[in-house]
């Protein structure tokens, strides 16, 4: 018996040891550019802004340009930092030396194709505390009653190509290219699948819903 428990309770820590290197879903968790992943609870400051994950002994602003990524157990929603196509090219920021600033997306499709939705608003930021509202109003007065408008752009990426502009419900969005463009872009993706690109040459619209179901379909497919 005594045998016994000495060989089971290795096997115990390593099982343990295991699943604490894997996110764990019922739990919300931050993972540095190190690859380690920190457990704790996300809590929003909706009286100046920002959230933060909280753990036993301290807590971590969520700031895109220090980590990688972070999931929601609240709203079981995964976020990756990514830097967002810009309006001017990648080279002339370089030699401009504008500096990039990464942002939080939601990913709403994961897999070999990645769909990530970033909103976006009239005065900059979602009203989220006291000081956003009471500024918005005043924007509103002198503005002649503009309201804080929410705006959504998709951006998508496959395997290790470069993050770019698929949809958008606003005039323009970061690095955004023509109707014409963004759908040549899904076709060239979905190639390598036939029942999925067979569907998209068979869907002619192109809305949110559209894009993120061939995505999903292409991501869920085994051919």
């Amino acid at each position: 018996m005594h045998i016994k428990s000495l060989i089971v309770f290795p096997l115990l820590i390593l099982g343990i040891s295991a699943r604490a290197d894997s996110p764990v879903k019922n739990k919300s968790y931050l993972v540095t550019k190190t690859n380690d992943t920190i457990y704790g609870r996300i809590k929003v400051n909706y009286l100046v802004g920002g959230s933060k994950l909280i753990t036993a002994d301290t807590s971590y602003r969520l700031d895109p340009n220090t980590y990688t990524t972070y999931y929601n157990a609240n709203n079981k929603m995964l976020y990756r930092s990514k830097v967002l196509p810009g309006f001017m090219p990648k080279d002339l920021a370089k030699k401009m030396s504008i500096p990039e600033k990464a942002s939080w997306l939601k990913c709403i499709e994961d897999g070999k194709i990645k769909l990530y939705e970033y909103k976006s608003y009239t005065f900059g930021k979602q009203m989220d505390n006291a000081l956003d509202v009471t500024s918005a109003i005043a924007s509103i007065v002198v503005t002649e009653g503009i309201p804080n408008t929410e705006y959504t752009s998709w951006f998508i990426e496959k395997d290790s190509s470069q993050l770019a502009s698929i949809k958008y419900n606003n005039v323009v969005s970061a690095g955004s290219k023509t109707r014409k463009e963004r759908k040549a872009l899904l076709k060239d993706m979905l190639a390598d699948n036939d029942q999925v690109s067979q569907n998209y040459h068979q869907t002619k619209s192109f809305t949110f819903k559209v894009i993120k179901t061939l995505v999903h379909d292409y991501n869920n497919s085994k051919s």
